[in-house]
């Protein structure tokens, strides 16, 4: 008999234990290093946007990399712990992702986290011996087929922590291969198995549809019926796998929220305020010549004022612009003029 699955809206449902990467991610404390767009393999369900999907570029934290500083200096902003390397198929660019980790761990020391995702195509034990030998933590294979399995037995007498992330698509013949593939990696001494629930994106949809799928919102229809009787198959099968089910309002409302919550906080300048939601929010008035210079506060050029000392501007007839925006972001999220 298996253990008994639990849930919390931060965790999302999981039996045994949560990944170490996944422990740090949760409370925002990994950066997100997409190291390259290009993949080998052409899965179907694969969400990566169109400004990413089989283009050489590299993001941090969805902001463009144009070295690797700015990889050292994100993981700075938001006081990181760790870091999660994906693409793409980050073994596509092997020396680019050793350079990375190497650095990482330069700078933040051996006990900075770092895992990484790969399809396992082009992973063999040249690749394995240099990511072990480089200093990667955790590898997480997303096996859509049995032949990769050795690849994945290979990884685990090298001594990482080796896991499996699939998304969960509710078809029959799907879960049918997901419970074998359970029963498969616990023979090899697997750890975990993070399945996600399926994300629909504009780069996907199409083939979902044509797969005979229904988009529901940025997922599809009949995943929790599936889920339900899964997670029943499993908490009856599985002994020593730790199983996780990450869900997209994990992904926004916990995983994101929590990094840029960091983010606003580590890095807030002084004319700003941080929000519960990760944002930042400035007040910039103008016509500021009746007002007393002590709650003025110039940064470029500009006058701003505290939130906390708006009472002050009140009768005044000051314009004021309050502006809401995520730190070290362009896009304005929301905007309003005000005249007190």
């Amino acid at each position: 008999m298996g253990k008994t699955f639990k849930y919390h809206y931060t965790t999302g449902y999981f039996n045994l234990f949560l990944p170490k990467g996944c422990r740090y991610c949760l409370a925002g404390m990994k950066i997100v290093v997409f190291i390259t767009g290009i993949c080998l393999d052409r899965c179907w369900y694969c969400p990566i946007s169109k400004e990413k999907i089989g283009r050489d570029v590299v993001f941090v934290d969805e902001e463009h990399v144009k070295s690797i500083d700015d990889i050292v200096l994100e993981a700075y902003k938001i006081n990181a712990f760790g870091a999660g390397i994906t693409g793409g198929d980050p073994i596509f660019s092997i020396e680019r992702t050793r350079q990375v980790i190497k650095e990482l761990k330069r700078e933040f020391g051996n006990r900075f986290h770092i895992h990484l995702y790969t399809s396992g195509r082009l992973v063999d034990d040249n690749i394995l011996g240099l990511l072990y030998e480089t200093g990667l933590d955790e590898i997480r294979f997303h096996v859509y087929s049995y032949e990769l399995l050795p690849k994945v037995e290979k990884a685990v007498t090298i001594g990482f922590d080796v896991g499996v992330e699939v998304p969960f698509i509710p078809t029959e013949d799907y879960v049918s291969f997901l419970k074998d593939l359970i029963v498969q990696l616990e023979r090899i001494g697997v750890k975990f198995i993070n399945i996600n629930e399926l994300e629909v994106s504009e780069s996907n949809i199409e083939n979902i549809i044509l797969h005979g799928l229904r988009p529901r919102g940025l997922t599809v229809e009949n995943t929790w019926e599936k889920l339900k009787e899964f997670l029943s198959w499993c908490e009856t099968n599985v002994k020593n796998l730790a199983v996780h089910f990450c869900t997209l309002s994990f992904k926004d409302k916990v995983q994101f929220r929590r990094r840029m919550l960091r983010k606003a906080v580590n890095t807030i300048g002084v004319h700003e305020i941080a929000t519960r939601e990760g944002t930042n929010i400035s007040i910039m008035v103008k016509n500021v010549h009746e007002l007393d210079e002590n709650i003025l506060i110039s940064f470029l050029g500009k006058n701003y004022v505290l939130p906390t000392e708006c009472y002050r501007l009140r009768g005044k007839g000051i314009k004021a612009l309050i502006i809401e925006y995520y730190p070290f972001s362009n896009t304005v999220l929301n905007e309003r003029c005000v005249v007190y």
